[in-house]
């Protein structure tokens, strides 16, 4: 009867919780972390703001609605107008390519408007064109702000631009100089059409045969197109070739000419372009292929800066990849328990168990014939780089030219056994990421105290909840020492408890006031979750790389193949080119 009693109030305690595949970044290594770190390498290109067109068509709207609407009997609202407009455009276009959206990612509201092509109408009125719940405007609102086409006072600070816009009085906003520049741009190629003007009517009424001149036009992917009068101008403020204010700006010119730059050396020998070999490029300086074929990266030295700034991100990243797949693997344990749960210790002593010695010695490539957990990262390290007992900048340095993407234990390898989830219920799910948490953390020690280990070191506001690799290094250095020398076993134990459950309670409460979003829990030393629950979104990975490759596309500096090879355009190399020569300038 006592024992009834006390399930009772904890099978209610769970039905309050939402469903696990609502949780996002449990450990907060992207919002307080990753985010942050791409915002200061590609700032005002976001995860979500991908089309380069969009930069010019908002402006645009503004003006319009300023010059034809505003003021008017019949007007809108300018947030109304402008999503107006917006619909116009994604019909258009979807007219233009055939029923089809753009080509290298759609617009807002395409699919529903696709849908509503196909019935086959030959007019619309488009206040009741089926749409998206957020336009476009909403996901680039921010970027505009921060890039200075509207005015704002001298002092507001750069907005995070992947937040929700906050509440303005839109009808009084204005553009700058920059922003009327890039209007009237769009405007030239558009501000004539017999559907814009009907924009603007008391209808709102359009044929699709007239939005289908404004995709041609004005659309997304006809951006690339040298006739485009708004291309140079959109060029030149990516590459922050116009006056704007703040230090970001300079720096996303240089992440774009490495991309640029990485694209030249890829094209030649037609290696494709993607978030992992980005990825490999500046963290490793050479991309091997899944059948070993090899390509060693060489920056020029006006961007080793920038690709070194790049690496910082990328031991971020995989650290993110080693503690969300424990996170991962964390949840699967407690979960198969059931209500009775498990304590860290007896998780972490799992890494005993021989059932664990075969998988690793396979995945590692050298026999593990001791138990696992009583060995340790420096035993593991003189298996690839000889000699190891203090890690400090030259043992760093030499584990650094050993590990290299064909090692066992480098960090790529190891991401995609953790990312496979393979061993989610057997010990050697915490074994791996604990290897590439080692790995990891080994490798960044060179950078300690360093100007890019310290700018790595800002990005972290609160030091209890930012995980960052300087942060946790700093954390196992205070709790152990020399955590090189110390048993994995123990380690985890640590790793687990302050990195992963903490961590992840502490971030449920930061998200909702009633720490709805936590999937574990703590019932006096065991932890617990609800059954058969299953975490598997580990890691974001780059989503800004993938921005910036759209919008290189769309600026006509960057060409796909028929065979689907990025390569670097004829455009893209001059202008690579001229921000070489001018950054040696400077």
């Amino acid at each position: 009867m006592a024992k009834q009693s006390t399930l009772t109030p904890l099978l209610l305690r769970w039905s309050e919780h939402v469903p696990v595949s609502d949780v996002q970044d449990p450990l907060g290594l992207g919002g307080r972390g990753a985010t942050r770190l791409a915002s200061r390498l590609l700032f005002c290109i976001t995860s979500i703001t991908p089309r380069a067109r969009y930069y010019s068509f908002i402006p645009w709207c503004v003006r319009d609605w300023q010059r034809r609407e505003k003021g008017q009997r019949f007007a809108l609202g300018l947030r109304e107008a402008i999503a107006l407009r917006e619909r116009a455009l994604t019909l258009g276009c979807i007219a233009h390519h055939k029923g089809k959206p753009c080509a290298g990612g759609a617009l807002v509201g395409s699919d529903n408007v696709a849908t509503w092509f196909a019935k086959g109408q030959p007019e619309i009125d488009l206040r009741k064109l089926p749409f998206a719940k957020n336009p476009a405007l909403g996901a680039y609102f921010n970027s505009l702000l921060n890039l200075g086409f509207f005015a704002t006072e001298d002092d507001v600070p750069a907005l995070d631009e992947e937040e929700e816009v906050a509440t303005l009085t839109f009808d009084d906003l204005e553009l700058t100089p920059l922003g009327h520049q890039l209007a009237e741009g769009y405007d030239s190629l558009i501000g004539q059409l017999e559907s814009v003007r009907r924009l603007v009517s008391a209808q709102r009424r359009c044929t699709v045969r007239s939005l289908k001149e404004l995709g041609r036009r004005g659309g997304l992917c006809e951006l690339a197109e040298s006739a485009a009068a708004d291309r140079q101008l959109l060029r030149d403020i990516f590459f922050a070739r116009v006056d704007l204010k703040g230090d970001s700006h300079p720096v996303r010119n240089r992440s774009l000419s490495l991309i640029l730059e990485l694209c030249r050396q890829l094209s030649a020998d037609e290696w494709i372009l993607n978030d992992s070999a980005f990825d490999s490029a500046v963290y490793f300086g050479e991309i091997v292929s899944d059948d070993e074929d090899h390509i060693v990266i060489e920056w020029p030295k006006q961007l080793l800066d920038i690709a070194t700034r790049w690496r910082m991100f990328y031991f971020h990243h995989y650290m993110s990849i080693a503690l969300e797949g424990m996170f991962a693997w964390l949840v699967t344990q407690v979960s198969e328990r059931g209500l009775t749960g498990a304590s860290v210790k007896e998780l972490s002593d799992a890494l005993n168990s021989k059932t664990i010695r075969k998988p690793l010695s396979e995945l590692l490539s050298f026999a593990v014939a001791v138990p696992f957990g009583e060995t340790t990262p420096s035993d593991i390290f003189r298996q690839c780089v000889g000699a190891f007992d203090e890690l400090d900048t030259q043992t760093s340095h030499r584990l650094d030219a050993r590990i290299r993407p064909t090692n066992a234990i480098s960090e790529d390898r190891l991401e995609v056994v953790i990312r496979s989830r393979t061993y989610l219920r057997s010990p050697t799910g915490l074994a791996v990421p604990m290897l590439m948490l080692a790995v990891t953390l080994a490798r960044y020690a060179q950078w300690e105290g360093t100007n890019y280990g310290n700018w790595l070191a800002s990005a972290s506001s609160d030091h209890y909840l930012d995980l960052l690799p300087p942060v946790v290094a700093t954390g196992l250095a205070r709790r152990f020492g020399p955590w090189w020398k110390c048993q994995w076993k123990d380690l985890a134990e640590f790793v687990l408890s302050r990195n992963v459950v903490q961590q992840h309670q502490s971030m449920s409460y930061v998200k909702t006031t009633k720490g709805e979003r936590c999937l574990l829990q703590e019932d006096g030393s065991k932890i617990t979750t609800r059954p058969n629950e299953v975490y598997e979104k580990i890691g974001m990975g780059n989503p800004r790389f993938r921005s910036a490759v759209r919008i290189l596309k769309d600026l006509g500096l960057l060409a796909d193949t028929d065979d689907e090879i990025t390569v670097i355009t004829k455009d893209g190399i001059r202008l690579l080119e001229e921000e070489l020569a001018r950054e040696s300038r400077e």
